[in-house]
């Protein structure tokens, strides 16, 4: 089968509601649609990866659901898009209108399969009797052939015995495929059948033809958040929901509302209070949450913009679901104008002589102004260029220079740099670069000059996560992080996804998305649950494109204020190439160091000396070191590897008997500095 392409959903989303009355047949429920929002839920899982036409039956419903009079206390799922209120089903594609089958509820049923990245068929039952609701979520499925990325649920509810399908955010195809929707009852001639000729799913109805199948493609699909309903859903026997919308909007006149041509602002974090949940907003500044309780009182809150002022009063919105309407729960921003402020970031990861080394420059417009001006990038004479996307504008002997123009506030841009270290870098060695954005003079000239520091080794692991600034921070300081990947397979990937569960100590709302080497699509969650997806990238493998098998993703976040001394804040992602397993980064670590009582070794030259050197077993280290601070010691191999891993202090003898004889790269870090020594190993 070709691989198909993955598209990260948005989730957490809101539902509604209703109460179904019996029937003697199911062509008599009524039928309504709806636009609403979609919840990603977290349940049993029943389908494993790359299952095609399975069906998982005897799985109990949670209550006796009746379905047009009829009882049901199982149900069988299948991985065609569709249930049997049975405890035994079948695998056919178009279950409703085809087959043996009786007693089928099908939100999408078609020739379907787990074979994307993250791909799950869960069921959970929330509530309480008599007011229960089973949910069945297929989530991130394709059709067989390769096409699409589809995402839907069934909810059957206690009582009312509504039916509700509920559509999330979809990835199809160009080519029309083919897709039942509908129920049938106890018969194949008692059913309801969705269809619309005209391709619009708002105007989806019943639809007559026994051989009916609703199209769908790039140009006729569902929007996501839609939602069918079976029976008079509304009606007694409901169960309440909380249901909060709104948007954060550049509110360009500052009135307060969000008037029309005004902008959504993308990719900004929203909390929840009870519950500390998060969501980002989508690509047109929306977000969603749903829960269970509308009795709640809920607040919510977003993070502030840098150089913006927030237009909407009060900052904290709240909304009672039972006794108010919680949309349009608005956040509304306006720029401070004339503000100039540009950076530029690029990640300190290590070099191999004479082997190409990708350089990823991201830069961002920080300010309100519109910017044009030059990036220069002074590299280590032990560097040779070897390309650039962009090209440069111009290189004279080690030193090369882009323009970028019309850069738009919160804009980011993207230079892929590839140099080349000289094979006569001496391992254990830094290779300094120097890297400049202009204008110069803005409001905070720090972060345009960064000075690089690749380590040259023999090897390292090209799926990395960095952290600057690392090592001790003080709390409230802003980290830059960048994750690397590389596709070091045999074959092309379609598909890149980086998941990262965010440090509980980082403030979420701070977050600001820097660069990426493609376009990526981001989505937060949960309790802060960070997932970059890199739909269609098409990243060759190492083998055939060295160079253009990197990627990188990069983001800025803030610690907590307040933070006590020694709080560590760490940080792992998972990567996912295609359908592989996830290949999981190391692990970045700052401590929070508070800015008192220092010794007077803290100002001094961070210096480090291992005796004796050569060793053959017990070292001494000696370092500037506070009172009491541990200090990191890192010892790699030639190679890259870490062989030892721990926290000493200055003038602590360490054992390292247990290596083999060779030269090792032993590294030191505390709040003074850090500082690498090479080890003879006898």
């Amino acid at each position: 089968m070709k691989k198909t392409l993955h598209v990260i959903v948005s989730t957490l989303l809101f539902i509604v509601v209703g109460a179904l009355k019996s029937n003697a047949q199911v062509a008599a429920l009524p039928f309504t649609a709806s636009l609403d929002t979609f919840n990603v839920i977290t349940g049993t899982t029943v389908d494993v990866p790359g299952v095609d036409d399975a069906v998982y039956q005897g799985i109990p419903i949670g209550f006796t659901f009746n379905l047009a009079g009829t009882p049901h206390d199982y149900m069988s799922i299948n991985t065609n898009g569709y249930v049997d209120l049975d405890s035994t089903g079948n695998n056919y594609f178009y279950a409703i209108l085809g087959g043996t089958q009786d007693n089928i509820v099908a939100p999408f049923g078609a020739d379907l399969r787990n074979s994307l990245p993250n791909a799950s068929i869960q069921y959970t039952t929330i509530g309480t009797a008599p007011n229960r609701i089973t949910i069945v979520q297929w989530l991130h499925y394709s059709y067989f052939v390769g096409n699409g990325d589809v995402n839907f649920q069934l909810m059957l509810f206690e009582t009312s015995n509504c039916i509700r399908f509920v559509y999330g955010a979809n990835s199809l195809v160009s080519a029309p495929l083919n897709t039942q929707i509908g129920i049938r009852g106890t018969t194949i001639a008692d059913y309801i059948a969705l269809g619309d000729t005209a391709c619009n799913w708002a105007n989806a109805y019943p639809y007559p033809a026994v051989t009916t199948t609703f199209p769908v493609s790039l140009s006729c699909s569902m929007p996501s958040g839609f939602a069918f309903h079976f029976g008079p859903c509304g009606g007694s026997g409901s169960v309440n929901f909380s249901y909060l919308t709104g948007s954060v909007f550049n509110d360009v006149n500052g009135n307060g509302s969000q008037d029309t041509l005004e902008p959504g602002i993308p990719n900004r974090v929203v909390n929840l209070l009870p519950g500390n949940y998060y969501v980002s907003t989508d690509a047109g500044g929306n977000y969603a949450f749903f829960f269970l309780d509308s009795t709640q009182t809920y607040t919510l809150s977003t993070g502030g913009i840098l150089y913006w002022n927030q237009t909407t009063t009060p900052a904290v919105l709240s909304c009672n679901p039972q006794t108010q309407s919680c949309y349009g729960l608005n956040f509304g921003f306006q720029q401070i104008p004339n503000v100039h402020e540009v950076s530029v970031s690029c990640p300190n990861w290590g070099a191999k002589p004479g082997q190409p080394e990708p350089m990823p420059i991201s830069f961002q417009n920080n300010g309100t102004s519109t910017e044009s001006d030059t990036i220069t990038f002074v590299m280590d004479p032990l560097y040779s260029f070897i390309s650039s996307n962009p090209a440069p504008v111009s290189q004279s002997g080690q030193t090369i220079q882009w323009t970028y123009s019309n850069l738009a506030p919160g804009q980011t841009g993207t230079i892929m740099l590839y140099l080349l270290p000289d094979s006569t870098a001496v391992l254990g060695n830094f290779l300094n670069s120097t890297l400049t954005i202009a204008p110069l003079n803005d409001t905070i000239p720090g972060n345009n000059i960064l000075n690089l520091h690749q380590l040259i080794t023999l090897a390292w692991d090209p799926n990395e996560k960095l952290a600057e600034p690392s090592g001790e921070i003080e709390a409230g300081t802003e980290i830059y992080y960048t994750i690397h990947f590389q596709n070091t397979g045999n074959a092309t990937a379609d598909n890149v996804t980086v998941l990262d569960t965010l440090d509980a100590d980082l403030d979420l709302l701070s977050f600001r998305l820097i660069g990426s080497s493609h376009p990526v699509h981001f989505v937060m969650e949960g309790s802060g649950i960070a997932q970059f997806t890199f739909y269609n990238i098409q990243l060759p493998d190492s083998g055939a494109d060295l160079a253009g098998s990197n990627g990188y993703v990069s983001f800025a976040i803030r610690t907590l204020p307040g933070l006590t001394q020694n709080t560590e804040i760490q940080n792992r992602a998972g990567i996912v190439f295609d359908f592989n397993p996830p290949v999981m980064t190391n692990t970045t670590l700052n401590t929070i160091w508070l800015n008192v009582g220092v010794n007077e070794n803290s100002a001094q030259t961070f210096y480090l000396k291992a005796s004796p050197n050569p060793a053959s077993a017990n070292v001494l280290f000696a370092f500037p070191q506070k009172a009491n601070e541990e200090a990191s010691l890192i010892v790699r191999s030639l190679d890259g590897k870490t062989v030892l891993s721990r926290n000493i202090q200055s003038g602590e003898s360490t054992n390292l008997g247990f290596l083999a004889s060779g030269i090792y790269l032993c590294t030191i870090t505390t709040s003074a500095g850090s500082s690498l020594v090479k080890l003879v190993k006898e």
